[in-house]
């Protein structure tokens, strides 16, 4: 799991230049224009619920093994199985939702909350807009920037909502391809620390059983990896979670999270499980990057939303 590695790296690279920015009074070249923000902290679109802050607070399951392109907001959206929406007071999918408490939510009902979600930590010197709220879905597609090259899109809560323990899940849809390299995951860093908790991490371009080629020969993610990280060359440990196409339909990526265990959960069901003491408040993460155990991208390498990783929640409860 060595892309982990080129991942942080390339993550310290973006903040440092966001950050920059920021202190310049600054932007991103790419703003996201076309797109309406929402600063709305309700349950029915996003929610950093009240008490909640950036301190600490006081289920059949699949195999696994531990071990013309339309980058614009404007383009017309693709027909796609439709996601399964969850009411905002239901609980995490597989658990009791009696032992928790709603501490996020934003299913993008009302469109991208600028006052949640970052993305200056994207390549900002060459993005274009490759994402767009539709339909209360959020999609970030592969696109090629200013310089004719693949770009890496992130967005994240950092600075906005972080948190100790406690049930992350995402409901999403994955992008197809050589070199795509979507993920869903969880960062800290403190006092030099840098913990991280990914929940999915998937390489449809990767060798087989990572993608398989599809009715169109282009490869499909047919596995996905949840990894923990004590710190930055401290890896606890990770699992590869044989799936159905992700490309195909969405499904729900789940980690529970307590003070000496992760457990790990697809559609409801454990997948895997593991020993390990995290105590860092982490902020959730959600990229479209390129390469790594995917390849590199090419002119084979879908582009446009009819290729996106499209995101229908991102919730965060904490244990009652």
């Amino acid at each position: 799991m060595n892309e982990r590695n080129s991942r942080i790296n390339r993550y310290a690279v973006s903040a440092a230049v966001a950050g920059l920015l920021a202190a310049c009074g600054g932007t991103s070249v790419e703003d996201g224009s076309g797109l309406t923000p929402d600063t709305s902290s309700s349950l029915s679109h996003t929610g950093v619920v009240s008490g909640t802050t950036d301190s600490p607070p006081q289920a059949a399951p699949p195999a696994s093994t531990s071990t013309a392109n339309a980058d614009s907001p404007q383009a017309s959206s693709p027909s796609s199985p439709s996601p399964v929406t969850l009411p905002a007071s239901t609980g995490p999918s597989g658990q009791d939702p009696n032992a928790y408490t709603l501490t996020f939510h934003d299913s993008f009902d009302a469109g991208l909350d600028r006052s949640v979600w970052n993305t200056e930590r994207t390549d900002a010197n060459i993005a274009v807009t490759n994402y767009a709220v539709k339909g209360g879905v959020l999609k970030i597609w592969p696109a090629r920037g200013t310089n004719g090259e693949f770009f890496d899109r992130t967005f994240d809560t950092d600075g906005h909502f972080s948190q100790q323990y406690g049930f992350f899940e995402m409901e999403a849809k994955l992008p197809k391809g050589k070199g795509v390299w979507p993920a869903f995951w969880l960062l800290g860093y403190r006092d030099g620390r840098r913990p991280e908790i990914d929940i999915l991490e998937a390489y449809p371009g990767g060798v087989a059983p990572w993608g398989a080629p599809g009715n169109d020969g282009v490869p499909v993610p047919m596995m996905y990896a949840p990894v923990v990280w004590n710190d930055r060359e401290d890896q606890a440990g990770y699992s590869k979670v044989a799936t159905p196409d992700l490309s195909a339909g969405f499904h729900r990526y789940g980690l529970k999270w307590e003070p000496d265990k992760t457990t790990f959960y697809f559609d409801g069901k454990e997948v895997y499980s593991l020993q390990v003491r995290i105590s860092d408040p982490l902020f959730p993460i959600l990229d479209l990057w390129f390469g790594s155990a995917s390849g590199e991208p090419d002119a084979s390498t879908p582009t446009g939303e009819s290729n996106a990783f499209e995101i229908n929640y991102v919730k965060a409860w904490q244990f009652k």
